[in-house]
C-alpha cells in the first residue's frame, strides 16, 4: 500500500473524480439473484491453509523491496507458481522506474494469462503487488521487510485464486498480476495499464487485493470497498454478488486518508475498477516496518479468506464460467507453421476452426479473425514487428494456446 501525505490527498481529493479518464469501453455486468452451484463449489475450495503457506514463503525472503536483489527472487518463484497451476501464458512486463533516486530497473510485473474460449478479447483483470517496504536504513539490500500484510496477503489470494480457477474454462480471459514498484508510486501497475491503454485493450474489470489480513480486536470480518463514482456499475456487481454469497459480512464504500493502491492505475487508464480492503479506520499498524509480520499484522487469516472467496467469485463470474465445469484433457489436433515466421504462418486444425486471436507479449490483443468451421487459415505477420506472440485458436472441440516467433 503506497502512502501519501495526508495534506496532499486534501487539497486533491475534490478534483480526484475529474482526474479519472473515461471508460475506453463500456460493459454491462452480472446481476446475481441466487447462487452459481459451481462459484459457490469454488467459494468452498479456498484454502486457508494456501493461503498462509503463500503468505510464510513471501515472508521468508529478507525483504521485498523493488530496489533490493531479493525482488528478482520473488520474481522467479512467482512465476514458478503460476507454472505450477498450469496456467496457459506467464509473461514478465517490463518497465523503467524513472524516479530519482532510484534504480532504474527492478524486477517484472509478473502476468499470468488464461485464455478465455468464447470471448478472449475481453480480460478481467485480478491484481496485488508483491514489494514491499520499509525506509528504516539506508541499503536496500540489509533492510528487513517481511510485508506479511502489505502485500503478501494480497499475493496470496491472488494466487489461490489461480490455483483454483485454472482447472476451469471461462468464456473471457482471465488475468493474474503481480505488480511490482507499487510502493514507490504505482509505477508497476501504471506502466501496465498505460501499455493496455495504449494498445486498446478490452479490461472488463479489474478487482485488486492490498491488505488483507489485519482486524482489530472486538470487531467482525467486514469489507471496505474503494473505487469512484464513475466506477459504480462495477462497485454495484460486487455489492450484489456480496450480499447474495456473503450475506453476513458488511461491505460499504470506504477512503483511505493516507494512500492509494493499484486499482486507480487502471481507472485512470479508463478501465472499471475497485478495491476491496481491510477496515480503512483501523488497518494495520505494522505495514512499512520490520513488525508487519504473520501473527501480528496479519492476524485473522480467516478475513483474508473471506477476501480471497470474494475475488475468485467476482473473477469467476465476470469471466463467465462454462458449464462444463472442469477442464477436460481431450487432444486438440493442430498445426502451426513455419516457426518461427517471417511473412505469414499457416494455421492448421482437424477440427473447424472458429476464432483465432493473436496476442503481444503484454496479453494484447492485435487481431482477431472469425471463422466458420475452415480447417486452414493463413494468418499475415509481415506488418508484426519482430518479437514473441501468443495464439489463442478456437476450435469446434475447444481452445489451445501456441507460441509465435516473428522474425
Amino acid at each position: 500500500m503506497k502512502r501519501l501525505l495526508f495534506i496532499a490527498l486534501l487539497l486533491v481529493g475534490s478534483l480526484a473524480i475529474k482526474a479519472q479518464s473515461p471508460h475506453l469501453f463500456e460493459h454491462t455486468y452480472p446481476v446475481i439473484e441466487a447462487e452459481n452451484p459451481e462459484i459457490r463449489n469454488l467459494i468452498d475450495s479456498v484454502s486457508i491453509d494456501s493461503i498462509k503457506a503463500n503468505i510464510e514463503h513471501l515472508c521468508s525472503y529478507h525483504n521485498r523491496r523493488f530496489d533490493s536483489r531479493h525482488i528478482w527472487e520473488v520474481q522467479d518463484w512467482l512465476t514458478s507458481r503460476y507454472e505450477q497451476f498450469g496456467v496457459d501464458t506467464i509473461l514478465l512486463h517490463d518497465f523503467k522506474v524513472n524516479k530519482p533516486n532510484y534504480p532504474e530497473e527492478t524486477a517484472d510485473n509478473v502476468i499470468a494469462v488464461q485464455w478465455g474460449t468464447k470471448t478472449p478479447q475481453e480480460f478481467v483483470i485480478c491484481g496485488a503487488h508483491y514489494d514491499s517496504w520499509n525506509d528504516d536504513g539506508a541499503d536496500p539490500d540489509t533492510i528487513r521487510s517481511p510485508g506479511a500484510d502489505d502485500n503478501a496477503s494480497g499475493v496470496a489470494g491472488i494466487l489461490e485464486t489461480a490455483r483454483l480457477l485454472s482447472h476451469y474454462t471461462f468464456d473471457r480471459t482471465i488475468i493474474y498480476a503481480n505488480w511490482c514498484a507499487e510502493e514507490i508510486g504505482l509505477i508497476g501497475s501504471m506502466a501496465y495499464a498505460t501499455d493496455c491503454a495504449a494498445q486498446n485493450m478490452d479490461i472488463v474489470g479489474y478487482f485488486n487485493l492490498d491488505m488483507t489480513g489485519y482486524l482489530e480486536e472486538g470487531s467482525d470480518i467486514h469489507v471496505h470497498l474503494m473505487y469512484t463514482s464513475q466506477d459504480s456499475l462495477i462497485a454495484d456487481f460486487v455489492y450484489n454478488f456480496s450480499h447474495v454469497y456473503f450475506p453476513e459480512m458488511p461491505i460499504q464504500q470506504a477512503w483511505l486518508a493516507w494512500g492509494d493502491s493499484d486499482y486507480s492505475s487502471f481507472n485512470r487508464n479508463g478501465y472499471p475498477a475497485v478495491h476491496p480492503f481491510e477496515d480503512v479506520h483501523a488497518s494495520s499498524p505494522f505495514i512499512h516496518s520490520r513488525n508487519d509480520v504473520l501473527g501480528l499484522s496479519v492476524n485473522n487469516l480467516e478475513q483474508s479468506k473471506r477476501f480471497t472467496e470474494l475475488n475468485l467469485g467476482l473473477v469467476a463470474t465476470l469471466a463467465g464460467i462454462n458449464h462444463d465445469g472442469a477442464v477436460e484433457n481431450e487432444t486438440i489436433h493442430m498445426a502451426v507453421y513455419p516457426n518461427p515466421a517471417k511473412e505469414s504462418v499457416n494455421i492448421l486444425a482437424e477440427d473447424g476452426l472458429q476464432h483465432i486471436s493473436v496476442y503481444n507479449a503484454l496479453g494484447q490483443q492485435i487481431e482477431a479473425i472469425e471463422l466458420h468451421g475452415e480447417n486452414k487459415c493463413i494468418l499475415h505477420t509481415n506488418n508484426y514487428c519482430s518479437g514473441f506472440y501468443i495464439i489463442n485458436i478456437v476450435t469446434d472441440k475447444g481452445s489451445s494456446t501456441k507460441r509465435l516467433v516473428v522474425r
